[in-house]
């Protein structure tokens, strides 16, 4: 990039340098969060640490590039000075024109002392070459640059496994992988007008703790029946703020805006499968065949036939799913460890995802009690990210058990080794499902029902939503996100 180029750019991207009290007015973003029917304020970057490297990932359009801007018009209401903030988009660039962005940023635009300053890097897995060994010199050699914080933004986790590894020991913060997943279940309830308590984060393996669970059960009987008709809405309408929104407008249309459905198949077909050459007809095929295994085993061997894919190629394309958040896998434990080379359980991050085929005539939509069981894997694996950060990226933590005689577990961890969770999306006849715990060796378990409320032994049997609420950030409600509905015009 030339000089003048680079100089440029960076007087677009950032315009409080020149209007730090109007930049905000008419920002296309923050513009259009005011006028949505939802006001959602995600804060990825709660409780940063000034000086600290931090790799913020997620899903596209889930809000990352507005909770980006919210925090930069935060930082300049706290007083911060505007020339201390330089935020840019590296989508499609080079590795070198990064470092040129960066050098000419710190030399030329940013004012303040090294460690005051704040970098917001946008985008960052879109850059071409290697940008994990480019940030790792510039962290390395460049004064300023490492001193300040910086924050490294990307929708897809390609090359930030690399970059983790690369800038071990440079990062100086804790917790410095962040990820902004689609609304939790939580949330989605409080901004659709929901009266439900605040949630006390409790874990997985807190469940072990047979005593102190039903205190806590006890505490939260009041807000049983409504959780469960909040969990039916929330399988219905996901946590992209576009659905959300769009259920707020018109309570009786839950499946939201068409042209959501539109961009998260631009978001599979033109970003995740970029370059692979699929048919718009294959790209339904994969998509259909993960649907309609959400709750059972996957075949590649099946998916790559009806897709008419070689094997290998559909374990790429799955990869690439994997990689952008669309969909995960849940590998089979062997001593809570991922098993090599056995069959793995996939799901979509969204109930919106998961009916994405069906939308465009590709197989039927899934069952309620499939999209429960894929939820509660979202809602276990946030759990687990606020654990073991990067959990959400790498897949090794949250697993499913089967025994030799061919029973299975629906979810099980190192990080919860005495207790697990088996979904059940019935009512009542949950039995041979604590048989199954209980012949695992595990003291303590978990049944997620529809509505059945019951203890067993030292397990549970608890509806979905009450499970899902349980297991909720407390800070879903509070610092994390606030949600309010807005009256409609």
């Amino acid at each position: 990039m030339r000089i003048s180029e680079i100089d440029a750019e960076l007087t677009a991207a950032n315009p409080w340098w020149r209007d730090p009290e109007m930049w905000e007015a008419t920002d296309v973003q923050l513009r259009a969060a005011r006028q949505s029917s939802l006001k959602y304020e995600p804060r990825p970057l709660r409780d940063y640490t000034p000086g600290g490297l931090y790799i913020l990932r997620g899903p596209r359009r889930v809000g990352k590039s507005t909770a980006l801007k919210q925090f930069i018009a935060e930082r300049l209401r706290q007083g911060a000075n505007p020339r201390t903030i330089l935020h840019v988009s590296v989508e499609g660039r080079s590795d070198q024109d990064l470092v040129e962005l960066v050098r000419r940023g710190s030399n030329e635009w940013l004012v303040g002392d090294p460690g005051d300053r704040l970098w917001i890097i946008d985008e960052i897995t879109g850059v071409r070459g290697a940008w994990p060994e480019q940030i790792k010199r510039l962290r390395d050699s460049h004064a300023s640059f490492a001193a300040d914080t910086a924050v490294l933004t990307g929708s897809s986790s390609s090359s930030f496994e690399e970059a983790r590894k690369l800038l071990a020991g440079r990062r100086n913060a804790e917790r410095s992988d962040r990820t902004l997943f689609q609304m939790g279940f939580v949330e989605v309830t409080k901004a659709l007008g929901g009266r439900i308590a605040d949630p006390p984060g409790m874990r997985i393996a807190d469940f072990a703790q047979g005593d102190d669970v039903e205190t806590m059960v006890s505490q939260y009987r009041p807000w049983i029946e409504d959780l469960v008709a909040a969990w039916d809405r929330y399988l219905s309408i996901g946590g992209y703020p576009q659905a959300v929104a769009a259920t707020i407008r018109n309570p009786e249309d839950p499946a939201g805006d068409r042209t959501l459905t539109d961009a998260l198949w631009d978001v599979i077909h033109g970003d995740a499968f970029e370059g692979s050459g699929l048919t718009h007809t294959q790209t339904q095929a994969i998509l259909r065949s993960i649907t309609s295994s959400l709750s059972s085993l996957f075949s590649v061997q099946a998916a790559a036939t009806d897709s008419g894919l070689h094997h290998s190629t559909l374990k790429s394309r799955l990869d690439s799913l994997r990689r952008a958040f669309i969909a995960f896998p849940v590998h089979r434990e062997q001593g809570l460890a991922p098993k090599e080379r056995s069959q793995s359980k996939w799901y979509f991050t969204d109930p919106r995802l998961a009916r994405l085929a069906s939308a465009f005539g590709a197989g039927a939509a899934p069952g309620m009690t499939a999209l429960s069981e894929q939820q509660l894997a979202v809602a276990l694996l946030r759990s687990l990210e606020d654990e073991s950060p990067g959990a959400a990226m790498r897949h090794d933590r949250l697993l499913y058990y089967r025994s030799s005689t061919g029973a299975e577990i629906d979810f099980v961890s190192a990080l919860f080794p005495a207790t697990c969770v088996e979904s059940k999306f019935v009512d009542r006849a949950w039995g041979r499902a604590f048989q199954t715990i209980e012949a695992s060796g595990r003291p303590a378990g978990v049944v997620a029902t529809r509505s059945g409320l019951n203890r067993h032994g030292g397990g549970w049997a608890l509806p979905a939503g009450l499970l899902a609420f349980l297991l909720a950030h407390p800070q879903a409600s509070t610092g994390h996100a606030e949600l309010s509905r807005k009256q409609n015009a």
